[in-house]
């Protein structure tokens, strides 16, 4: 009966219940139905107990929900029971598959090696064949090398004897050419030596004559850019009477003057200055026509003195 109890408790608490209302109506239901006359005998006070209908559903839920809950642990009982038993048989037959296919390799290994020693002993066999027949190739290879060797080093020699004489005539016509080169370049370098000796004494009379025109021209022009400077030049106060200095002008192509510096000075700040400033008012400056002279005036000095 207890068993019966804990294996159903929802069904037998309910019964329980039942039968409780069944009874509680029984007695309520005898007191109602007799007689005012008679006089009830003594009965004993019952005290009731009213349930709670929300508890007993309580109850009930709570023990439905533990009744789930214990199927629920045996289910997972049961799987991972199953579950392990899988693996088990998994992992016997993967060990049973190892076990053949190693099985399976031995032997494949086993005929392998019976191949290869049936091979080998093919080729050692082929091996043997070849080095006899290689021998007696060498030997006919070597009778034949010998033969030939001799054709060729009386060839070589006749070669040569040929080459020899060939060389010393080549020898000869070489001397003989390297002979008439050089004379040919002896008589060349002395030609070369004597029309640059004439170049230049010509180039050197051509210079000494263009320096000659230079000084000349330098001499004349040097008069005449003076002049110009003095036209241009104020006297500054005081007394300068016998001042003297000497200019130093930079020029360009056409006469512009690019500086002017007092190279000797004359003691006198102020001539100097007034000198300086009148050469650079004289600018362009008279220069000869030709272009090849203008070297001669790029840098020019000259002295001044008033008057004179």
């Amino acid at each position: 009966m207890l068993d019966l109890v804990k294996k159903h408790p929802l069904a037998s608490l309910l019964s329980l219940v039942l039968h409780l209302v069944l009874i509680g109506f029984f007695i309520f239901s005898t007191s109602f139905n007799e007689p005012e006359s008679l006089i009830a005998p003594p009965v004993p006070i019952v005290k009731a107990t009213v349930i709670d209908d929300s508890k007993i559903k309580a109850e009930a839920e709570k023990l439905k929900n533990h009744e789930r809950e214990k199927q629920q642990q045996e289910k997972k009982r049961l799987d991972d029971l199953k579950n392990k038993r899988l693996a088990e048989e998994k992992k016997l037959a993967d060990l049973k598959k190892k076990q053949a296919l190693e099985q399976q390799k031995l032997e494949q290994q086993k005929a392998e090696q019976a191949a290869s020693a049936a091979k080998i002993k093919k080729q050692q066999a082929i091996d043997e064949k070849k080095k006899t027949d290689a021998a007696k190739q060498q030997l006919i290879a070597k009778e034949k090398a010998a033969k030939e060797k001799a054709i060729k080093e009386r060839a070589a020699e006749e070669k040569l004897a040929k080459e020899k004489a060939a060389k010393e005539k080549a020898v000869k016509e070489k001397l003989a050419k390297e002979k008439a080169a050089k004379e040919k370049l002896v008589k060349e370098k002395a030609a070369k030596e004597q029309a640059a000796r004439e170049r230049a004494l010509s180039e050197l009379a051509e210079q000494e004559e263009q320096e000659m025109r230079a000084q000349e021209a330098v001499a004349s022009y040097s008069g005449l850019i003076r002049q110009k400077v003095e036209r241009n030049w104020l006297q500054p106060p005081g007394d300068i009477a016998g001042l003297s200095c000497t200019v130093r002008v930079r020029l360009i192509p056409g006469g512009d003057v690019i500086d002017v510096q007092v190279i000797k000075s004359s003691g006198n700040t102020y001539f100097d200055r007034s000198v300086e400033l009148a050469t650079r008012k004289a600018s362009p400056l008279p220069l000869p026509n030709d272009p090849a002279m203008f070297n001669y005036f790029r840098t020019l000095d000259f002295y001044f003195r008033p008057g004179g």
